[in-house]
Formats: C-alpha cells, sequence, structure tokens
C-alpha cells in the first residue's frame, strides 16, 4: 500500500487520525504544500488554532527512506503558518523495531511528534471507504462506461440530418447522413449518445425525433447552417437547458449515469486530481478503479474522466482549473451542486418506492 492511498484513507478519516496522532482535529489546512523547503504531506488543525505538520512514510525499511525522512522533517520546522505549529512523522508500525527505536530517539532530540499507524488497519478502513463515498443515495446505479465521445455537441451532427430533411422520422441511411454508414463505430458511438439523451428513440426500424430532440435541434446555433464541422458548433443555453432537463428526469441512461459518476469523483477526491496525462499515478488509479468498481487501465480512466468532465463543463456543472504538472484541479459550479443534489434525491426517492413498508396495513 502506497503512500498516496495511505494519506487518502486517513484524510478521509479524521476520527481515526485524531486518534492516532493524539490531536483533536478541528479541519485540514492544507495537503501537497509546495515550499522552499519541500512539499508538506498535509497540516492539520486544532480547534485553538494549533497545527500540525505532518511528514507521512510507510514502512521505514532502508536508511535511505530514514535519511529522508528525518531530514524533510528538520527542513520542515523552518515552516510555520502559525503561532502555535508541531511537527510530526506518522509511519507504519510494520516498521522493523530496531528502526522505530531510532526513529523515537530522533524524535525526543529533535523535538519532534513520532506517532504510528498499522498499516493493515489503514488497508482495512481503505476498503470501508471506498465503500462508503462510492454509495449511492439508495440504489446502487451501474458501472460507468467508456464511449469515445469528448463532447455532448456532438448530438449536432446526429441530429443535423432531422433539420435539413425536414422530417420527425429517418431511415437509419438517412439518420447517418454525416457518416460513412451506420454500421460504422463512429455512428454508433453518436447513436448511443443521442439515445441516452433521448434526443430520439427507435420504432420500427426508424429513428424517431422526442419532444428533447425537437427541443434541441429547434435552438441550434446560427452557425449550424455554415459549419464545416458539425461537432465543432457550440451548444447554446437553450440546448444546455434541454440537456440538464434530460439529465434530471430520473431515466438513468448510461451517459446520465457516467455524468453521476463524475461528480460523485469529484466528491470523493475533492476535485484535487484530474489526470491531464494519459499514463497518472497508479494509486490514484486505485481508488477511482475502486470507487467505480472498475478495472480500468490509466489510459481508458483518463480518457473517460476527462471526456465526463468535458460533457460537465458544456453544460456548466464544473469548471476545471489548468496546471502544468500531472493533474488539474476541478470544482461543482452552483449549478453542479444543484444538480448534484437532484441526483441524490432522485435515488433516494427510488431507493422509498422500492423498500415501502406495507407493514401498518396488516
Amino acid at each position: 500500500m502506497n503512500e498516496s492511498i495511505v494519506q487518502w484513507t486517513l484524510l478521509n478519516n479524521m476520527r481515526f487520525l485524531s486518534d492516532t496522532l493524539n490531536f483533536q482535529i478541528a479541519r485540514k489546512r492544507g495537503q501537497e504544500i509546495t515550499t522552499d523547503f519541500g512539499r508538506i504531506d498535509f497540516i492539520l488543525e486544532d480547534v485553538n488554532k494549533n497545527q500540525l505538520i505532518v511528514e507521512l512514510e510507510t514502512i521505514l525499511d532502508s536508511k535511505n527512506k530514514l535519511d529522508y525522512c528525518f531530514t524533510q522533517i528538520l527542513d520542515y520546522k523552518n515552516i510555520r503558518f502559525a503561532e502555535n505549529t508541531g511537527y510530526c512523522i506518522l509511519y507504519a508500525l510494520e516498521t522493523d523495531k530496531k528502526v522505530r527505536n531510532t526513529i523515537e530517539s530522533f524524535g525526543s532530540r529533535n523535538d519532534i511528534l513520532i506517532r504510528a499507524y498499522s498499516l493493515d488497519k489503514v488497508k482495512s478502513l481503505y476498503k470501508d471507504t471506498v465503500e462508503r463515498l462510492s454509495l449511492s443515495f439508495g440504489l446502487v446505479l451501474p458501472k460507468p462506461s467508456n464511449y469515445t465521445i469528448c463532447y455532448l455537441r456532438w448530438l449536432n451532427k446526429i441530429l443535423k440530418p432531422f433539420y435539413d430533411y425536414s422530417k420527425e422520422k429517418l431511415k437509419p441511411e438517412e439518420l447517418a447522413k454525416y457518416f460513412t454508414s451506420p454500421q460504422t463505430t463512429n455512428f454508433r458511438c453518436y447513436l448511443r449518445l443521442a439515445l441516452d439523451f433521448e434526443m430520439i428513440k427507435e420504432h420500427n426500424n426508424l429513428f424517431v425525433l422526442t419532444q428533447n430532440g425537437k427541443d434541441y435541434i429547434g435552438n441550434f446555433n446560427p452557425d449550424i447552417d455554415s459549419a464545416i464541422n458539425l461537432s465543432a458548433v457550440n451548444l447554446t443555453n437553450e440546448q444546455k437547458k434541454v440537456l440538464l432537463k434530460a439529465i434530471t428526469n430520473g431515466n438513468w441512461t448510461t451517459h446520465k449515469v457516467n455524468v453521476y459518476w463524475f461528480l460523485r469523483f469529484i466528491e470523493v477526491t475533492n476535485g484535487d486530481w484530474l489526470p491531464n496525462l494519459k499514463e497518472f499515478d497508479k494509486s490514484y488509479l486505485d481508488i477511482v478503479n475502486s470507487l467505480f468498481g472498475v478495472k480500468y487501465k490509466t489510459r481508458t480512466m483518463y480518457e473517460f474522466l476527462n471526456f465526463a468532465c468535458n460533457w460537465c463543463m458544456e453544460i456548466g456543472l464544473v469548471e476545471r482549473i489548468k496546471s502544468d504538472f500531472n493533474y488539474d484541479r476541478v470544482f461543482l459550479t452552483p449549478l453542479g451542486i444543484e444538480i448534484n443534489n437532484i441526483f441524490s434525491l432522485d435515488l433516494q426517492i427510488k431507493k422509498s418506492r422500492l423498500n415501502l413498508n406495507f407493514k401498518y396495513l396488516e
């Protein structure tokens, strides 16, 4: 179990962390803070504004690791964000006893708090935490599915033939006007998007425009007639409203489920690490795979998270802060918070219906 997963688990279980540190945590003041003296793992604060700067380690099983840990915590003593600041090494109890004695001696000499946690306990806690955070409010939704759909505005390409032909029903060949054929994977991906957002429905080997589809087409961007690339034409505000109504109507189709899971991803990770490269830290991959209940490789997960982020940005649910490093930050907008709450309420209501207790009628 690597350090980043241990840190994630501890910071999502503040009571356990408080007991382990013997420090009554009121709040986390910072995490992964880059300073002139190194990157601080995390800083905690109690109700009296006393702060604790923590150097987190797993098993200290080599001289290099031990030396690095000691050097790092001594460097941190040059840093103070509050008048009353303590410094702590938090490491795994599974470290060899002789090394543990060395760590205790170092702490006594340098006025450094020494605390230890059970790695086995954290492993168990990690599983419980992922399960707790991945629970939906009531119903368990299907796992997310990765599709090669980068943007919701790609709906323009699949829906434009209805506009061109001035029809509400189209044959597959007509619907595939802007594709090589209706048999291509590309066409089927676009078709899935249109079906999932309930813009069209299938009936007697025809594709029929729904009210959502009519509203979407009726609010095409004026550039649609002159556009060379239909998939690049931005959504209008009215089209965004149509999509938001479709997302929140309680019919959990695949792409809507994907939006839900991305919002859950932001909740669980605080939006701190949206990967902006295809090969990212495996510890982060383990966390999100456990959350989603899938076994994606890094490239597939990168694509899913970034495509889903694009969808949410297009309809105003999230904002993304680009970084020069490997991870961007992403956060829910007020609209995103509202939509997330609607998802939760809808799932809770569905669960209540399923579990309706009739004993009072007996």
